[in-house]
């Protein structure tokens, strides 16, 4: 308990103003909420995140819903975003593995077969600038 506040307390008044701006496309609907997991090495890419975020499905314009996650410090990250359609916080899947539920990655880095892509085809560079954005194009099956 004392650490989850203490890491509250880091995070709220970090001096660092660094942001990834997610662009996320093909948004369908506005159901559910968008879960978006971040990862800065490959460790558990894409199933096991250490950090994930969900965000209202709101102020979607043409399909494009926009969304803001702080960044504490410059490196190499990568990003898995599923649109969460029934809020259960986990990809959906039909009875053969088939996602139900909307899905992308940072790059648009696309699955390979029936495995999802690489860290290193998702990865993408945060420098000191204070904002970066990223695209991820949603794919539905």
């Amino acid at each position: 308990m004392v650490f989850s506040v203490f890491l509250f307390l880091q995070i709220l008044f970090s001096t660092s103003e660094n942001s990834i701006e997610v662009e996320i496309h093909n948004v369908r609907n506005d159901k559910g909420q968008m879960l978006i997991s971040l990862y800065n090495t490959s460790e558990g890419f894409p199933y096991e995140p250490k950090d994930y975020f969900t965000f209202p499905k709101e102020n979607i314009d043409n399909g494009v819903m926009r969304v803001k996650i702080p960044i504490n410090r410059p490196g190499n990250y990568a990003l898995s975003v599923v649109d969460d359609e029934n809020e259960n916080l986990e990809m959906d899947k039909n009875f053969v593995g088939v996602p139900k539920e909307g899905f992308g990655f940072s790059n648009n880095a696309l699955p390979k077969g029936l495995r999802p892509p690489a860290f290193d085809d998702a990865k993408f560079t945060v420098g000191e600038a204070p904002k970066t954005v990223v695209s991820v194009a949603l794919k539905y099956y």
